[in-house]
């Protein structure tokens, strides 16, 4: 139960915790780069970093102006990261979409461009050892880590987080909105940002609402992977028209597979962000209160229950 709340312990010591957990392993994970694992190793950190972002977010009005401040930080860590984790998500992409391919010209020709984005990763990687990014984004974490154990979280139990919620769920359904109107790379990003987020909060606060919401959980998750493999395929889009040196002829075929592919996820991103999102943000909270509450009751209630001892005769 690394990233959930805790149902018997009180959600300011759990968020502390979970913050707390989330920073050290996010800063022993920055340690090397040039090879899968190590970029790896990046792509973890900086999702551990969006994980503190999405906990922090949840209980924005009870940090009170230290939020702020610290949102900022790991917002420019979560950046300083981000080529490195873009690098190795496009091969990755690529890859996935060589599985779906059917047409065996095309796959040779997906097959040779994969050797231009590993080139890409390499670079990236060399890039970010030149620019010092990972001792830069660790010594941010670290200090504001040190920060943790001094928060004083105000209000108590489901206030706690209800308005960080709320803020988060609405965020996600107006940039869906965004995107289904203007379907561009950039409002599918920034969709894609306030779902993680959103399901990221409800991973968290699950155990406290009974299992309940494993569902929309799954949902959620889907969604975020969608959205994931759309950006790495947006970003893939990019690099192939501009740096592979094929003919003209080749790179039209390899755009024509990547954008029947895009075709695909957003279609697939509507249909899921469509059921997820049907309902209003207020409404949503409703729903998880009233499971947070009933989780509460019945567990007080089984403390209650003392075990009868048996009368001697």
């Amino acid at each position: 139960m690394a990233f959930r709340l805790k149902p018997d312990q009180s959600v300011a010591t759990e968020v502390k915790r979970i913050v707390g957990r989330q920073f050290e392993r996010a800063v022993a994970e920055l340690t090397t780069l040039g090879d899968p694992q190590s970029d790896a190793a990046v792509h973890r950190a900086r999702r551990r970093v969006k994980k503190i972002r999405a906990a922090i977010r949840l209980v924005r009005e009870a940090l009170g102006d230290s939020f702020k401040p610290l949102d900022k930080q790991l917002r420019r860590s979560a950046r300083l990261l981000a080529p490195v984790a873009d690098g190795q998500g496009v091969v990755q992409a690529l890859d996935r979409l060589a599985e779906t391919c059917q047409d065996v010209s095309a796959f040779a020709g997906l097959a040779s461009f994969r050797a231009a984005l590993v080139e890409y990763e390499r670079r990236a990687d060399r890039q970010a050892s030149a620019q010092r990014v990972l001792e830069r984004a660790s010594a941010i974490l670290r200090e504001q880590h040190t920060q943790v154990n001094g928060w004083r979280l105000k209000r108590a139990g489901f206030r706690r987080v209800s308005q960080g919620l709320e803020d988060t769920c609405r965020r996600a359904r107006r940039a869906m909105l965004s995107a289904f109107a203007h379907q561009t790379a950039e409002n599918f990003h920034a969709w894609r940002r306030r779902v993680k987020a959103h399901w990221f909060q409800v991973r968290l606060i699950e155990p406290r609402c009974g299992n309940r919401l494993a569902a929309y959980e799954r949902r959620l998750e889907a969604l975020d992977d969608c959205l994931g493999e759309y950006h790495d395929v947006a970003l893939m889009r990019t690099i192939l028209s501009a740096e592979t040196p094929v003919s003209r002829d080749e790179t039209a075929r390899r755009l024509r597979l990547v954008r029947r592919y895009q075709a695909e996820l957003r279609r697939k991103a509507r249909t899921l962000g469509a059921r997820i999102y049907h309902e209003t943000p207020s409404h949503f909270v409703r729903r998880v209160r009233a499971s947070w509450r009933l989780t509460t009751v019945l567990r007080h209630a089984r403390s209650a229950q003392l075990p009868r001892k048996a009368h001697r005769c």
